[in-house]
């Protein structure tokens, strides 16, 4: 492939999957900086083996799968460890007068706060699923687990966030 090939192919990937990209490492960073650092990053490593993606699953799996693995790189870091990260995840508040939004923004960040709460392994479960839509193969994929592990990290995760929110699982 033609080096100017290759590079209208990675702004293309940046442009489709640039935003899954970094709210996926929002999600398991829990900062906005190293969510930033880790989605240049993620980009670098496609640019880096662009020639070694062989399709064997869709291009956003492949993507994903390397931001999750960008991401676990910089929980196991010394550097990481050595920095205080902070849950600096809340939203600024519109100026709707109405009480059924303020009321749902109120169910969502509550949510979100949750989600936020979750041990790593099933906060990745819930954003991988819910936010970013991926079915069970592709997960077990981009984390290399088997598809039963996978739903059953998805039905913990679901339980642990309905004792959280005081409502009941539902798979």
């Amino acid at each position: 492939m033609a080096p100017s090939e290759k590079m209208n192919e990675i702004t293309r990937l940046v442009e489709q999957y640039g935003n899954d990209v970094l709210r996926t490492a929002f999600v398991i960073l829990k900062s906005k900086e190293l969510a930033e650092d880790a989605y240049q990053e993620t980009f670098l490593r496609i640019c880096r083996y662009y020639d070694n993606f062989r399709k064997e699953c869709s291009e956003k799996t492949w993507v994903i799968g390397i931001a999750v693995n960008v991401c676990r790189d910089y929980l196991r870091s010394a550097w990481k460890r050595r920095v205080t990260v902070t849950d600096d995840f809340s939203t600024q508040v519109s100026d709707s007068h109405t009480e059924e939004i303020i009321e749902k923004k109120d169910e969502k960040e509550e949510l979100v706060r949750s989600i936020m709460k979750l041990p790593d392994k099933y906060r990745e479960m819930i954003h991988l699923y819910y936010y970013q839509e991926l079915g069970i193969n592709e997960i077990s994929r981009i984390l290399k687990i088997p598809g039963g592990t996978v739903k059953s990290r998805l039905f913990k995760a679901r339980s642990l966030l309905a004792g959280m929110l005081g409502g009941e699982a539902s798979g």
